[in-house]
Protein backbone atom coordinates (compact mmCIF):
# COMPACT_ATOMS: atom_id res chain seq x y z
CA UNK A 1 0.00 0.00 0.00
CA UNK A 2 1.31 3.47 -0.83
CA UNK A 3 1.10 6.61 1.29
CA UNK A 4 -0.10 9.82 -0.36
CA UNK A 5 1.58 13.18 0.01
CA UNK A 6 -0.65 15.78 1.61
CA UNK A 7 -1.18 19.30 0.32
CA UNK A 8 -2.96 22.35 1.67
CA UNK A 9 -6.61 23.37 1.71
CA UNK A 10 -8.92 23.38 -1.27
CA UNK A 11 -9.64 26.77 -2.88
CA UNK A 12 -13.18 28.13 -2.96
CA UNK A 13 -13.51 27.50 -6.69
CA UNK A 14 -13.17 23.77 -6.01
CA UNK A 15 -15.33 23.74 -2.89
CA UNK A 16 -18.12 25.64 -4.67
CA UNK A 17 -17.63 23.82 -8.00
CA UNK A 18 -17.99 27.11 -9.84
CA UNK A 19 -18.17 25.30 -13.18
CA UNK A 20 -21.67 24.05 -12.36
CA UNK A 21 -22.98 27.54 -13.13
CA UNK A 22 -21.87 27.13 -16.75
CA UNK A 23 -23.88 23.93 -17.22
CA UNK A 24 -26.93 24.54 -19.46
CA UNK A 25 -30.44 24.74 -18.02
CA UNK A 26 -31.86 21.30 -17.32
CA UNK A 27 -28.44 19.65 -17.34
CA UNK A 28 -27.88 17.36 -14.32
CA UNK A 29 -25.61 18.59 -11.53
CA UNK A 30 -24.48 15.08 -10.64
CA UNK A 31 -25.11 11.45 -11.54
CA UNK A 32 -25.47 8.24 -9.59
CA UNK A 33 -23.03 5.52 -10.56
CA UNK A 34 -24.37 2.02 -9.88
CA UNK A 35 -21.99 -0.60 -8.58
CA UNK A 36 -22.30 -3.11 -11.40
CA UNK A 37 -19.90 -4.77 -13.80
CA UNK A 38 -19.41 -3.60 -17.37
CA UNK A 39 -20.81 -6.86 -18.85
CA UNK A 40 -23.91 -6.51 -16.68
CA UNK A 41 -24.39 -2.95 -17.94
CA UNK A 42 -24.02 -4.19 -21.51
CA UNK A 43 -26.49 -7.02 -20.89
CA UNK A 44 -29.08 -4.56 -19.62
CA UNK A 45 -28.60 -2.43 -22.74
CA UNK A 46 -28.92 -5.54 -24.92
CA UNK A 47 -32.22 -6.38 -23.27
CA UNK A 48 -33.44 -2.82 -23.76
CA UNK A 49 -32.20 -2.23 -27.31
CA UNK A 50 -31.56 -5.83 -28.36
CA UNK A 51 -33.24 -5.88 -31.77
CA UNK A 52 -31.81 -2.57 -32.99
CA UNK A 53 -28.74 -2.68 -35.23
CA UNK A 54 -25.89 -1.38 -33.09
CA UNK A 55 -22.91 -1.95 -35.34
CA UNK A 56 -22.23 -1.86 -39.07
CA UNK A 57 -18.87 -3.35 -39.97
CA UNK A 58 -18.04 -2.89 -43.65
CA UNK A 59 -21.65 -3.39 -44.67
CA UNK A 60 -22.53 -6.23 -42.26
CA UNK A 61 -25.07 -5.39 -39.55
CA UNK A 62 -25.09 -6.64 -35.95
CA UNK A 63 -27.73 -6.15 -33.27
CA UNK A 64 -26.86 -5.96 -29.57
CA UNK A 65 -28.68 -9.23 -29.03
CA UNK A 66 -26.43 -10.94 -31.58
CA UNK A 67 -23.30 -9.46 -30.03
CA UNK A 68 -24.49 -10.44 -26.54
CA UNK A 69 -24.82 -14.07 -27.58
CA UNK A 70 -21.29 -14.00 -29.01
CA UNK A 71 -20.07 -12.48 -25.74
CA UNK A 72 -21.63 -15.30 -23.73
CA UNK A 73 -20.20 -17.95 -26.05
CA UNK A 74 -16.73 -16.43 -25.84
CA UNK A 75 -16.88 -16.07 -22.06
CA UNK A 76 -17.87 -19.72 -21.78
CA UNK A 77 -15.01 -20.75 -24.09
CA UNK A 78 -12.49 -18.82 -21.99
CA UNK A 79 -13.82 -20.47 -18.82
CA UNK A 80 -13.44 -23.89 -20.47
CA UNK A 81 -9.82 -23.00 -21.29
CA UNK A 82 -9.15 -22.37 -17.61
CA UNK A 83 -9.24 -18.57 -17.61
CA UNK A 84 -10.46 -17.43 -14.19
CA UNK A 85 -11.27 -14.34 -12.16
CA UNK A 86 -8.24 -12.09 -11.80
CA UNK A 87 -6.40 -13.43 -14.87
CA UNK A 88 -5.26 -10.99 -17.55
CA UNK A 89 -6.24 -11.64 -21.18
CA UNK A 90 -4.72 -9.64 -24.02
CA UNK A 91 -6.71 -8.26 -26.95
CA UNK A 92 -4.41 -7.65 -29.93
CA UNK A 93 -6.98 -6.62 -32.52
CA UNK A 94 -7.87 -3.70 -34.74
CA UNK A 95 -11.42 -2.33 -34.50
CA UNK A 96 -13.71 -5.20 -35.46
CA UNK A 97 -16.77 -7.04 -34.15
CA UNK A 98 -14.54 -9.51 -32.33
CA UNK A 99 -13.18 -6.68 -30.15
CA UNK A 100 -16.31 -5.94 -28.05
CA UNK A 101 -17.06 -9.67 -27.98
CA UNK A 102 -13.65 -10.34 -26.43
CA UNK A 103 -13.81 -7.20 -24.25
CA UNK A 104 -17.08 -8.09 -22.50
CA UNK A 105 -16.44 -11.83 -22.63
CA UNK A 106 -13.15 -11.53 -20.77
CA UNK A 107 -14.65 -9.24 -18.13
CA UNK A 108 -17.75 -11.41 -17.81
CA UNK A 109 -15.78 -14.20 -16.14
CA UNK A 110 -13.97 -11.75 -13.85
CA UNK A 111 -10.77 -11.54 -15.90
CA UNK A 112 -8.99 -8.32 -16.90
CA UNK A 113 -8.56 -6.95 -20.42
CA UNK A 114 -5.25 -5.53 -21.59
CA UNK A 115 -5.48 -4.19 -25.14
CA UNK A 116 -2.36 -3.99 -27.30
CA UNK A 117 -1.84 -1.42 -30.05
CA UNK A 118 -2.00 -2.90 -33.57
CA UNK A 119 1.00 -0.69 -34.42
CA UNK A 120 3.29 -2.34 -31.86
CA UNK A 121 6.40 -4.16 -33.05
CA UNK A 122 7.27 -7.58 -31.53
CA UNK A 123 9.44 -6.09 -28.76
CA UNK A 124 6.58 -3.83 -27.58
CA UNK A 125 4.02 -6.63 -27.73
CA UNK A 126 6.32 -8.86 -25.70
CA UNK A 127 6.85 -6.15 -23.07
CA UNK A 128 3.12 -5.66 -22.47
CA UNK A 129 2.42 -9.39 -22.35
CA UNK A 130 5.24 -9.98 -19.88
CA UNK A 131 4.45 -6.98 -17.69
CA UNK A 132 0.72 -7.80 -17.51
CA UNK A 133 1.32 -11.53 -17.04
CA UNK A 134 -1.23 -12.42 -19.73
CA UNK A 135 -1.46 -16.13 -20.51
CA UNK A 136 -4.18 -15.82 -23.16
CA UNK A 137 -4.30 -13.57 -26.21
CA UNK A 138 -6.97 -12.87 -28.83
CA UNK A 139 -5.60 -11.71 -32.16
CA UNK A 140 -6.11 -11.80 -35.92
CA UNK A 141 -4.31 -13.98 -38.43
CA UNK A 142 -2.42 -10.97 -39.86
CA UNK A 143 -0.80 -10.38 -36.45
CA UNK A 144 -0.11 -14.03 -35.65
CA UNK A 145 3.52 -13.97 -36.88
CA UNK A 146 4.31 -11.21 -34.39
CA UNK A 147 2.85 -13.27 -31.54
CA UNK A 148 4.67 -16.36 -32.81
CA UNK A 149 8.02 -14.51 -32.68
CA UNK A 150 7.74 -13.58 -29.03
CA UNK A 151 5.62 -16.40 -27.58
CA UNK A 152 8.54 -18.14 -25.86
CA UNK A 153 9.48 -14.92 -24.03
CA UNK A 154 6.04 -14.72 -22.44
CA UNK A 155 3.66 -16.80 -20.32
CA UNK A 156 1.24 -17.33 -23.21
CA UNK A 157 -0.65 -20.61 -23.14
CA UNK A 158 -3.66 -19.86 -25.32
CA UNK A 159 -3.46 -18.04 -28.66
CA UNK A 160 -6.95 -17.42 -30.08
CA UNK A 161 -6.87 -16.33 -33.70
CA UNK A 162 -9.66 -14.92 -35.88
CA UNK A 163 -10.16 -13.59 -39.36
CA UNK A 164 -12.02 -10.30 -38.93
CA UNK A 165 -14.34 -10.89 -41.88
CA UNK A 166 -15.01 -14.50 -40.91
CA UNK A 167 -12.93 -16.06 -43.67
CA UNK A 168 -10.41 -18.88 -43.57
CA UNK A 169 -7.50 -18.22 -41.23
CA UNK A 170 -4.44 -17.03 -43.13
CA UNK A 171 -1.99 -19.04 -41.04
CA UNK A 172 0.65 -21.58 -42.13
CA UNK A 173 -0.53 -25.21 -41.90
CA UNK A 174 2.20 -26.15 -39.45
CA UNK A 175 0.94 -23.46 -37.06
CA UNK A 176 -2.71 -24.51 -37.01
CA UNK A 177 -2.20 -26.96 -34.13
CA UNK A 178 -0.53 -24.21 -32.05
CA UNK A 179 -3.52 -21.89 -32.07
CA UNK A 180 -7.23 -21.87 -31.24
CA UNK A 181 -9.63 -20.94 -34.03
CA UNK A 182 -11.93 -18.16 -32.76
CA UNK A 183 -14.82 -19.07 -35.07
CA UNK A 184 -14.65 -22.74 -34.11
CA UNK A 185 -14.64 -21.84 -30.41
CA UNK A 186 -17.72 -19.65 -30.88
CA UNK A 187 -19.59 -22.26 -32.93
CA UNK A 188 -18.99 -25.24 -30.66
CA UNK A 189 -19.44 -23.46 -27.31
CA UNK A 190 -22.94 -22.85 -25.92
CA UNK A 191 -23.68 -19.40 -24.43
CA UNK A 192 -23.59 -20.57 -20.81
CA UNK A 193 -20.94 -18.53 -18.99
CA UNK A 194 -20.34 -19.23 -15.29
CA UNK A 195 -21.78 -16.95 -12.64
CA UNK A 196 -18.82 -14.99 -11.31
CA UNK A 197 -19.06 -12.54 -8.41
CA UNK A 198 -17.40 -9.32 -9.54
CA UNK A 199 -16.57 -6.49 -7.15
CA UNK A 200 -17.02 -3.43 -9.42
CA UNK A 201 -15.11 -0.95 -7.24
CA UNK A 202 -12.18 -3.31 -6.67
CA UNK A 203 -11.84 -5.67 -9.63
CA UNK A 204 -9.74 -4.36 -12.52
CA UNK A 205 -11.74 -4.45 -15.75
CA UNK A 206 -9.05 -2.97 -17.98
CA UNK A 207 -5.29 -2.69 -17.73
CA UNK A 208 -4.39 0.13 -20.13
CA UNK A 209 -0.76 0.92 -20.82
CA UNK A 210 0.40 4.51 -20.89
CA UNK A 211 3.38 6.75 -20.22
CA UNK A 212 5.78 5.40 -22.83
CA UNK A 213 7.08 8.94 -23.40
CA UNK A 214 8.69 8.93 -19.95
CA UNK A 215 10.32 5.53 -19.70
CA UNK A 216 8.67 2.14 -19.92
CA UNK A 217 4.85 2.06 -20.32
CA UNK A 218 2.84 1.52 -17.15
CA UNK A 219 -0.46 -0.32 -16.80
CA UNK A 220 -3.25 1.90 -15.46
CA UNK A 221 -5.65 -0.22 -13.40
CA UNK A 222 -9.23 0.79 -14.25
CA UNK A 223 -11.99 -0.93 -12.33
CA UNK A 224 -15.46 -1.75 -13.67
CA UNK A 225 -16.72 1.18 -11.57
CA UNK A 226 -14.11 3.57 -13.04
CA UNK A 227 -15.02 2.86 -16.66
CA UNK A 228 -18.79 2.66 -16.11
CA UNK A 229 -18.70 5.95 -14.19
CA UNK A 230 -16.84 7.63 -17.04
CA UNK A 231 -19.28 6.30 -19.64
CA UNK A 232 -22.17 7.61 -17.55
CA UNK A 233 -20.41 10.97 -17.32
CA UNK A 234 -20.36 11.13 -21.13
CA UNK A 235 -23.96 9.99 -21.68
CA UNK A 236 -25.71 13.22 -20.49
CA UNK A 237 -23.71 15.24 -23.01
CA UNK A 238 -25.02 13.14 -25.91
CA UNK A 239 -28.56 12.90 -24.53
CA UNK A 240 -28.85 16.64 -23.85
CA UNK A 241 -27.43 17.57 -27.25
CA UNK A 242 -29.72 15.12 -29.06
CA UNK A 243 -32.74 16.55 -27.27
CA UNK A 244 -31.73 20.12 -28.06
CA UNK A 245 -31.13 19.40 -31.76
CA UNK A 246 -34.03 16.97 -32.21
CA UNK A 247 -31.81 13.97 -32.97
CA UNK A 248 -33.78 10.74 -32.49
CA UNK A 249 -30.84 8.35 -32.47
CA UNK A 250 -27.09 8.75 -32.36
CA UNK A 251 -25.47 7.51 -35.55
CA UNK A 252 -21.71 7.66 -35.10
CA UNK A 253 -18.63 7.20 -37.23
CA UNK A 254 -16.47 4.84 -35.17
CA UNK A 255 -12.81 5.07 -36.11
CA UNK A 256 -11.13 5.76 -32.76
CA UNK A 257 -8.75 2.89 -31.97
CA UNK A 258 -10.45 0.64 -29.44
CA UNK A 259 -7.18 -0.42 -27.84
CA UNK A 260 -7.14 3.14 -26.43
CA UNK A 261 -9.26 4.38 -23.51
CA UNK A 262 -10.94 7.10 -25.61
CA UNK A 263 -12.38 4.51 -28.02
CA UNK A 264 -13.20 1.93 -25.36
CA UNK A 265 -15.08 4.23 -23.00
CA UNK A 266 -16.77 6.61 -25.43
CA UNK A 267 -17.67 4.09 -28.12
CA UNK A 268 -17.72 0.52 -26.78
CA UNK A 269 -19.16 1.33 -23.34
CA UNK A 270 -21.00 4.69 -23.56
CA UNK A 271 -22.24 3.79 -27.04
CA UNK A 272 -23.81 0.64 -25.62
CA UNK A 273 -25.58 2.46 -22.81
CA UNK A 274 -27.27 4.64 -25.43
CA UNK A 275 -29.20 3.29 -28.39
CA UNK A 276 -26.25 4.10 -30.64
CA UNK A 277 -25.54 2.91 -34.14
CA UNK A 278 -21.81 2.75 -34.82
CA UNK A 279 -20.37 2.60 -38.32
CA UNK A 280 -17.08 0.88 -37.57
CA UNK A 281 -13.76 1.03 -39.43
CA UNK A 282 -10.60 -0.95 -38.66
CA UNK A 283 -8.42 2.10 -39.21
CA UNK A 284 -8.55 5.67 -40.44
CA UNK A 285 -8.87 5.79 -44.23
CA UNK A 286 -10.35 9.06 -45.52
CA UNK A 287 -12.19 7.75 -48.59
CA UNK A 288 -14.40 5.07 -46.93
CA UNK A 289 -15.17 7.46 -44.07
CA UNK A 290 -16.16 10.25 -46.45
CA UNK A 291 -18.33 7.76 -48.35
CA UNK A 292 -19.96 6.68 -45.07
CA UNK A 293 -20.79 10.31 -44.26
CA UNK A 294 -22.60 10.56 -47.59
CA UNK A 295 -24.36 7.20 -47.28
CA UNK A 296 -25.38 7.02 -43.60
CA UNK A 297 -25.58 10.74 -42.72
CA UNK A 298 -24.09 10.26 -39.21
CA UNK A 299 -24.68 12.95 -36.61
CA UNK A 300 -21.78 12.14 -34.26
CA UNK A 301 -18.05 11.68 -34.73
CA UNK A 302 -15.55 11.22 -31.90
CA UNK A 303 -12.19 12.02 -33.42
CA UNK A 304 -8.72 13.48 -32.92
CA UNK A 305 -7.15 16.54 -34.58
CA UNK A 306 -4.99 14.46 -36.92
CA UNK A 307 -8.10 12.81 -38.41
CA UNK A 308 -9.84 16.14 -38.96
CA UNK A 309 -6.73 17.66 -40.55
CA UNK A 310 -6.57 14.83 -43.10
CA UNK A 311 -10.30 14.98 -43.82
CA UNK A 312 -10.27 18.74 -44.34
CA UNK A 313 -7.34 18.49 -46.75
CA UNK A 314 -8.54 15.46 -48.73
CA UNK A 315 -9.66 16.34 -52.29
CA UNK A 316 -12.88 14.31 -51.92
CA UNK A 317 -13.94 16.35 -48.87
CA UNK A 318 -15.03 19.15 -51.22
CA UNK A 319 -17.72 16.84 -52.61
CA UNK A 320 -19.15 15.82 -49.22
CA UNK A 321 -21.97 17.51 -47.30
CA UNK A 322 -20.81 17.52 -43.67
CA UNK A 323 -23.84 19.36 -42.29
CA UNK A 324 -25.19 16.12 -40.78
CA UNK A 325 -22.26 15.92 -38.33
CA UNK A 326 -23.78 18.00 -35.53
CA UNK A 327 -21.39 16.74 -32.87
CA UNK A 328 -17.75 16.42 -33.87
CA UNK A 329 -15.66 16.07 -30.72
CA UNK A 330 -11.90 16.45 -30.58
CA UNK A 331 -9.90 14.60 -27.95
CA UNK A 332 -6.61 12.79 -27.19
CA UNK A 333 -4.46 15.71 -28.41
CA UNK A 334 -4.65 19.53 -28.38
CA UNK A 335 -6.76 21.00 -31.20
CA UNK A 336 -5.27 23.92 -33.16
CA UNK A 337 -7.65 26.89 -32.92
CA UNK A 338 -7.53 27.30 -36.71
CA UNK A 339 -9.29 23.93 -37.07
CA UNK A 340 -12.37 25.28 -35.30
CA UNK A 341 -12.76 27.98 -37.94
CA UNK A 342 -12.13 25.61 -40.85
CA UNK A 343 -14.63 23.01 -39.61
CA UNK A 344 -17.43 25.51 -39.03
CA UNK A 345 -16.84 27.04 -42.48
CA UNK A 346 -17.05 23.59 -44.09
CA UNK A 347 -19.94 22.02 -42.15
CA UNK A 348 -21.89 24.90 -40.63
CA UNK A 349 -21.52 23.19 -37.24
CA UNK A 350 -19.28 24.19 -34.32
CA UNK A 351 -16.41 21.97 -33.25
CA UNK A 352 -16.34 20.55 -29.72
CA UNK A 353 -13.36 19.58 -27.62
CA UNK A 354 -12.74 17.43 -24.57
CA UNK A 355 -9.84 16.34 -22.44
CA UNK A 356 -8.81 13.26 -20.58
CA UNK A 357 -6.02 10.85 -19.83
CA UNK A 358 -5.78 7.08 -19.63
CA UNK A 359 -5.47 7.22 -15.85
CA UNK A 360 -8.96 8.77 -15.71
CA UNK A 361 -10.72 6.28 -17.98
CA UNK A 362 -10.14 8.87 -19.80
CA UNK A 363 -12.65 11.80 -19.85
CA UNK A 364 -12.38 14.58 -17.25
CA UNK A 365 -13.52 17.67 -19.22
CA UNK A 366 -15.78 18.39 -22.18
CA UNK A 367 -16.90 21.51 -24.00
CA UNK A 368 -19.75 20.46 -26.26
CA UNK A 369 -19.98 23.66 -28.30
CA UNK A 370 -23.78 23.70 -28.48
CA UNK A 371 -24.23 23.17 -24.73
CA UNK A 372 -21.48 24.97 -22.87
CA UNK A 373 -20.32 28.55 -23.14
CA UNK A 374 -16.67 28.87 -23.98
CA UNK A 375 -14.21 29.63 -26.71
CA UNK A 376 -12.19 27.46 -29.10
CA UNK A 377 -9.15 26.19 -27.28
CA UNK A 378 -11.01 25.59 -24.03
CA UNK A 379 -11.55 22.01 -22.93
CA UNK A 380 -14.58 23.23 -21.01
CA UNK A 381 -15.72 22.44 -17.47
CA UNK A 382 -15.15 19.16 -15.63
CA UNK A 383 -17.66 16.41 -16.44
CA UNK A 384 -20.23 15.40 -13.82
CA UNK A 385 -18.97 14.14 -10.42
CA UNK A 386 -15.48 15.44 -11.20
CA UNK A 387 -13.35 17.97 -9.35
CA UNK A 388 -10.52 19.84 -11.08
CA UNK A 389 -7.99 22.46 -10.09
CA UNK A 390 -4.65 24.06 -10.86
CA UNK A 391 -1.65 23.47 -8.59
CA UNK A 392 2.00 24.36 -8.34
CA UNK A 393 3.70 21.33 -9.97
CA UNK A 394 6.38 21.20 -7.26
CA UNK A 395 4.41 21.82 -4.06
CA UNK A 396 0.90 20.68 -5.11
CA UNK A 397 -0.50 23.86 -3.52
CA UNK A 398 -3.62 25.09 -5.31
CA UNK A 399 -3.23 28.28 -7.35
CA UNK A 400 -5.73 31.12 -7.83
CA UNK A 401 -8.05 31.41 -10.84
CA UNK A 402 -6.18 32.51 -13.95
CA UNK A 403 -2.73 31.33 -12.91
CA UNK A 404 -0.78 28.77 -14.90
CA UNK A 405 0.03 25.47 -13.21
CA UNK A 406 -0.51 21.72 -13.38
CA UNK A 407 -4.03 20.41 -13.98
CA UNK A 408 -5.19 17.98 -11.29
CA UNK A 409 -8.43 16.01 -11.17
CA UNK A 410 -10.46 13.82 -8.82
CA UNK A 411 -13.50 11.67 -9.53
CA UNK A 412 -14.98 8.16 -9.72
CA UNK A 413 -13.27 7.59 -13.10
CA UNK A 414 -9.73 7.93 -11.70
CA UNK A 415 -7.69 4.70 -11.68
CA UNK A 416 -6.75 2.59 -8.68
CA UNK A 417 -3.08 3.04 -9.55
CA UNK A 418 -0.37 1.60 -11.77
CA UNK A 419 0.00 -2.16 -12.11
CA UNK A 420 2.90 -3.35 -9.91
CA UNK A 421 4.27 0.22 -9.73
CA UNK A 422 3.64 1.56 -6.19
CA UNK A 423 6.38 4.18 -6.47
CA UNK A 424 5.06 5.49 -9.79
CA UNK A 425 1.56 5.54 -8.30
CA UNK A 426 2.73 7.64 -5.38
CA UNK A 427 4.25 10.20 -7.76
CA UNK A 428 0.94 11.00 -9.51
CA UNK A 429 -1.38 11.13 -6.50
CA UNK A 430 -1.61 13.49 -3.53
CA UNK A 431 -4.27 14.29 -0.94
CA UNK A 432 -5.86 17.68 -0.25
CA UNK A 433 -9.09 18.61 1.47
CA UNK A 434 -9.74 14.95 2.22
CA UNK A 435 -9.74 14.20 -1.52
CA UNK A 436 -7.32 12.06 -3.56
CA UNK A 437 -6.04 14.05 -6.55
CA UNK A 438 -4.43 12.83 -9.78
CA UNK A 439 -1.63 14.93 -11.30
CA UNK A 440 -2.09 15.03 -15.09
CA UNK A 441 1.31 16.35 -16.13
CA UNK A 442 -0.38 19.03 -18.25
CA UNK A 443 0.05 22.76 -17.77
CA UNK A 444 -3.28 24.58 -17.75
CA UNK A 445 -5.21 27.52 -16.38
CA UNK A 446 -8.84 28.04 -15.38
CA UNK A 447 -11.05 31.05 -16.02
CA UNK A 448 -13.70 32.59 -13.74
CA UNK A 449 -16.45 30.38 -15.25
CA UNK A 450 -14.63 27.19 -14.37
CA UNK A 451 -13.52 26.44 -17.93
CA UNK A 452 -10.04 25.02 -18.34
CA UNK A 453 -7.37 25.67 -20.99
CA UNK A 454 -4.49 23.24 -21.52
CA UNK A 455 -1.28 25.00 -22.51
CA UNK A 456 1.21 22.15 -22.90
CA UNK A 457 2.81 19.08 -21.41
CA UNK A 458 5.14 20.00 -18.56
CA UNK A 459 7.84 17.80 -20.10
CA UNK A 460 7.60 19.52 -23.51
CA UNK A 461 8.37 23.05 -22.29
CA UNK A 462 11.42 24.50 -24.07
CA UNK A 463 13.91 26.54 -22.04
CA UNK A 464 15.45 29.19 -24.33
CA UNK A 465 17.90 31.53 -22.57
CA UNK A 466 15.94 31.16 -19.34
CA UNK A 467 12.56 31.77 -20.98
CA UNK A 468 9.81 29.12 -20.88
CA UNK A 469 8.53 28.53 -24.40
CA UNK A 470 5.39 26.49 -24.97
CA UNK A 471 5.44 24.41 -28.19
CA UNK A 472 1.68 24.52 -28.59
CA UNK A 473 1.69 28.35 -28.72
CA UNK A 474 4.09 28.27 -31.68
CA UNK A 475 2.13 25.47 -33.35
CA UNK A 476 -1.04 27.58 -33.15
CA UNK A 477 0.71 30.34 -35.12
CA UNK A 478 1.98 27.85 -37.69
CA UNK A 479 -1.51 26.43 -38.26
CA UNK A 480 -2.74 29.90 -39.18
CA UNK A 481 -0.45 29.88 -42.25
CA UNK A 482 -2.43 28.89 -45.32
CA UNK A 483 0.26 26.44 -46.48
CA UNK A 484 0.64 24.47 -43.23
CA UNK A 485 -1.25 21.18 -42.90
CA UNK A 486 0.51 19.87 -39.77
CA UNK A 487 3.25 21.09 -37.47
CA UNK A 488 5.26 20.17 -34.38
CA UNK A 489 7.72 22.11 -32.25
CA UNK A 490 10.53 20.78 -30.06
CA UNK A 491 13.58 22.05 -28.23
CA UNK A 492 17.01 20.98 -29.48
CA UNK A 493 20.21 21.26 -27.40
CA UNK A 494 22.08 24.54 -27.78
CA UNK A 495 25.29 25.22 -25.79
CA UNK A 496 24.64 28.98 -25.70
CA UNK A 497 20.85 29.16 -25.28
CA UNK A 498 20.21 25.91 -23.40
CA UNK A 499 17.69 24.86 -26.01
CA UNK A 500 16.84 26.25 -29.43
CA UNK A 501 13.44 26.00 -31.07
CA UNK A 502 12.93 23.78 -34.08
CA UNK A 503 9.73 23.31 -36.05
CA UNK A 504 8.68 20.45 -38.31
CA UNK A 505 6.12 21.35 -40.94
CA UNK A 506 3.96 19.29 -43.30
CA UNK A 507 2.80 21.43 -46.21
CA UNK A 508 -0.59 21.11 -47.85
CA UNK A 509 -0.31 19.37 -51.26
CA UNK A 510 -1.02 22.56 -53.24
CA UNK A 511 1.87 24.41 -51.58
CA UNK A 512 4.67 21.85 -51.84
CA UNK A 513 7.63 23.32 -53.70
CA UNK A 514 6.11 26.81 -53.57
CA UNK A 515 6.78 27.72 -49.94
CA UNK A 516 10.33 28.02 -48.56
CA UNK A 517 11.63 27.56 -45.02
CA UNK A 518 12.31 31.29 -44.74
CA UNK A 519 8.67 32.05 -45.61
CA UNK A 520 7.52 30.09 -42.56
CA UNK A 521 10.21 31.52 -40.29
CA UNK A 522 9.40 35.08 -41.33
CA UNK A 523 5.70 34.38 -40.64
CA UNK A 524 6.61 33.35 -37.09
CA UNK A 525 8.95 36.27 -36.48
CA UNK A 526 6.19 38.73 -37.32
CA UNK A 527 3.77 37.12 -34.86
CA UNK A 528 5.71 36.31 -31.70
CA UNK A 529 8.36 37.57 -29.33
CA UNK A 530 12.01 37.12 -30.24
CA UNK A 531 12.57 34.39 -27.62
CA UNK A 532 9.64 32.34 -29.02
CA UNK A 533 10.09 32.24 -32.77
CA UNK A 534 11.79 29.12 -34.21
CA UNK A 535 15.46 29.11 -35.20
CA UNK A 536 15.30 25.98 -37.34
CA UNK A 537 12.71 24.46 -39.65
CA UNK A 538 12.41 21.14 -41.45
CA UNK A 539 9.77 20.16 -44.00
CA UNK A 540 8.41 16.63 -43.64
CA UNK A 541 5.99 14.47 -45.62
CA UNK A 542 4.40 13.39 -42.33
CA UNK A 543 4.93 13.64 -38.59
CA UNK A 544 5.29 10.67 -36.25
CA UNK A 545 1.91 9.93 -34.66
CA UNK A 546 0.54 7.50 -32.14
CA UNK A 547 -2.37 5.37 -33.36
CA UNK A 548 -4.73 7.68 -31.51
CA UNK A 549 -3.38 10.71 -33.37
CA UNK A 550 -1.00 12.39 -30.93
CA UNK A 551 2.09 13.94 -32.46
CA UNK A 552 5.07 12.15 -30.93
CA UNK A 553 7.43 14.99 -30.03
CA UNK A 554 9.51 12.44 -28.16
CA UNK A 555 10.32 10.66 -31.44
CA UNK A 556 11.36 13.94 -33.05
CA UNK A 557 13.64 14.71 -30.10
CA UNK A 558 15.19 11.25 -30.33
CA UNK A 559 15.83 11.72 -34.05
CA UNK A 560 17.54 15.05 -33.40
CA UNK A 561 19.68 13.48 -30.67
CA UNK A 562 20.80 10.75 -33.08
CA UNK A 563 21.75 13.38 -35.67
CA UNK A 564 23.78 15.23 -33.07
Amino acid sequence: MFRLKKSGKLPDYVKKKIWLKSYPEGYPQKIKVPKKSLPDAYREAAEKYGDAVSLIFYGKEYTRKQVMELVDRFATALHNLGVKRGDVVAIYLPNCVQFPVAYYGIQGIGATVTAISPLFVPREVAYQLKDSGAETIVTIDLFYNTVKQIKDETRLKNIIVCNIVGGKLQVEKEDLDKILNYDELIEKTPPNPPKVKIKPTEDVAVLLYTGGTTGLPKGAMLTHYNVLANALQVVPIIETLNKKLGIERTIAISVLPWYHSYGQTCEIVAGALLNNLGICFTQFDPVPILEAVQKYRPNTFMAVPAILIFLLNHPKSREVDFSCLKYLNMGAAPTPVELFRQWEALSGNPLSEGYGLTEASPVTHNRCAQLFDGVPGSIGPPVLNTLAGIVDPETNEFLPIGELGELVVSGPQVMKGYWNRPEETTKVFFKAGGVKWLKTGDLARMDAKGHFYVVDRTKDIIKYKGHSVYPREIEEVLFEHEAVMDAAVIGVPDPDAGESIKVFVVLKPDFKGKVREDDILDWCKERMAAFKYPRYIEFRERLPKSLVGKTLRRVLREEEAQKA
